[in-house]
């Protein structure tokens, strides 16, 4: 702002800084000429004693600085009243500084709108208010729609029963009954239905709705937020079907566990019943030859029944229900090692005040059991030593089975844990070649992992990873 003084004829007295940088001339060039030297459409009779108003601001659109320049001014004229005369003051802005305030929130506002145009175009929610009443005409819709659905925004706003005609046949008297709880609550309520795109197909949308009302408590206007979720719905569909197929697919496992612990097992319990028969029958008649069939027999029968039952257990893995019990795993270990060894001569070092975990006792014990069972059949020590250890690593709590028994050799390690995978024969050392597969069948239903060091003639140290955050101390 400048000030501009003058007489009481309105010839200028004096300028101060902001004029002469304004117009660019100093106060010796400007004295004693008039103000429309500065500011030509000045007319002093508007503003003579008694004819000043209240509101007396004037533009001026052509000013003219010292260069000749035209600038676009606002000034106003006050009156001073001295003793023998009147003066004036003229207060002065350029145009360019009084609309530049304005015009920078009218720039920020502009980008504000074209932001949140952009947001309404580029997000996944369309947002619209309709009419809470008859066929809920829409009353505004964002822009996004057209994307979900093929359909402008005038489509929806020229047929008062758009929404209403493009519902699913199947949905529409489920979503009327539900919406009628919206016109009882000022919460905000979510509903599930299909919507006819333009292209013929049917999406599903989540529709959040909340309505308001007049002064008179009247509802006057619904708003909502429209999201599509048909590939969620879809993955629900899919997960139905899945759940289904493996309910089938479980009834058909429990029949088959039925016929393999019924039907297949009757017939060798028949043919060891004959050989014990045979035996008693033939106690003293028998030749040495015909008696070691007979136990061959006796045995294979015995052989084939554990199979089957190491079957059994490696196809109920993961598939019973089970109850999770919290755990501590020193207990816990020590009390299966005295269950599952019958040999005096392994020695068992377990790491005391192991803490506890939260899991099925009947998987657990099918993992450690065969861990423990191999470490001690594999073995051929004079004195048989089974370490089991437990140690906090990284996000893992560690759990090891150590043995110094035979080893195996590195290029087999990826293939112990597969069906029937025997490094040795029968002669040698006991076994279905199923225990591993257990292990490593319940390890990944725990959702843990595995890991085997071992060399041949060296021992071996099969390694359970347990997940930290299931760690309970006590």
């Amino acid at each position: 702002m400048g000030i501009i003084t003058l007489d009481s004829k309105f010839y200028i007295e004096g300028i101060d800084e902001q004029i002469t940088q304004l117009f660019g001339y100093d106060n010796t060039e400007i004295c004693g000429q008039a103000l429309t030297l500065l500011i030509p459409s000045f007319d002093k009779t508007k503003f003579k004693e008694g004819k000043l108003s209240v509101n007396n601001k004037e533009i001026e659109r052509q000013a003219r600085t010292n260069k000749a320049h035209i600038i676009s001014l606002e000034y106003d004229v006050h009156i001073i009243h001295q003793q023998d005369k009147n003066a004036y003051i003229v207060m002065v802005n350029k145009l360019d500084s009084v609309y530049s305030e304005i015009e920078a929130k009218n720039a920020k506002q502009s980008q504000g709108h074209a932001w949140l145009a952009y947001l309404l175009r580029a997000s996944p929610v369309v947002i619209y208010s309709c009419i809470p009443s008859g066929n809920y005409p829409t009353t505004f819709i964002s822009e996004n729609i057209e994307q979900l659905t093929g359909y402008s925004p005038t489509q929806y706003l020229a047929d008062p029963s758009f929404w209403l005609n493009h519902l699913h046949p199947d949905d529409k008297e489920d979503l009327f009954a539900e919406m009628a709880e919206l016109f009882e609550t000022d919460d905000s309520l979510s509903y599930e239905y299909r919507f006819l795109c333009a292209d013929g197909s049917y999406i599903w949308v989540l529709d959040k709705l909340k309505v308001s009302y007049d002064e008179h408590g009247k509802p006057s206007e619904m708003m909502g937020l429209w999201l599509d979720i048909t590939k969620r719905k879809n993955d629900e569909e899919l997960l139905k079907k899945k759940t289904a197929l493996l309910t089938e697919s479980n009834a058909e496992h429990s029949q088959f566990t039925y016929v393999v612990s019924h039907d297949l097992k009757a017939p060798l319990r028949a043919i060891h019943s004959y050989c014990e028969w045979l035996s008693e029958d033939l106690e003293g008649k028998l030749e040495p030859d015909q008696q070691e069939y007979i136990s061959g027999m006796k045995d294979a029968v015995q052989e084939a029944d554990s199979l089957i039952e190491d079957l059994l257990e490696l196809s109920r893995v993961g598939r019973r229900a089970v109850e999770v019990e919290r755990i501590k795993l020193s207990e816990f270990l020590t009390k299966l090692t005295r269950s599952v060894t019958p040999d005096d001569e392994v020695s068992f070092e377990i790491t005391q005040n192991m803490p506890a975990i939260e899991v099925s006792p009947t998987i657990l014990t099918q993992v450690f059991q065969n861990l423990i069972t191999n470490a001690f059949t594999y073995n051929n020590s004079d004195k048989k030593i089974i370490k089991i250890e437990g140690h906090t690593q990284g996000r893992n709590y560690i759990v090891s089975v150590t043995d110094n028994g035979i080893g195996i050799d590195e290029k087999y390690h990826s293939r112990i844990f597969q069906l029937f995978q025997r490094l040795h024969t029968k002669d040698e050392y006991d076994g279905s070649g199923i225990g591993l597969a257990i292990v490593h069948k319940a390890v990944n239903h725990l959702s843990w992992t595995m890991a085997l060091s071992s060399s041949l003639n060296q021992g071996s140290t099969f390694s359970i990873s347990i997940p930290i955050k299931e760690i309970r101390h006590e």
